[in-house]
């Protein structure tokens, strides 16, 4: 999709993706999974609690060695 491909086209593996408006962590998701790190501000508890979900997903995939 559109935030991987801005991931890997503007980034490389290992530098930092910041995100100042986390939402729900779907490029801190895509960050992770190509092997980028990542730092996401978000305001709103509901959207950084689905954010924390989905980037440990995300870890937990990288460490599996596949994308799911």
């Amino acid at each position: 999709g559109t935030i991987e491909r801005c991931i890997r086209l503007w980034s490389n593996p290992g530098e930092l993706v910041l995100s100042p408006f986390a939402g729900i962590g779907s490029e801190g998701y895509e960050a992770v999974l190509r092997g980028r790190r990542y730092l996401g501000i978000e305001l709103k508890r509901e959207y950084y609690e689905v954010a924390c979900r989905n980037l440990e997903r995300a870890v937990l995939q990288t460490k599996q060695g596949r994308l799911l």
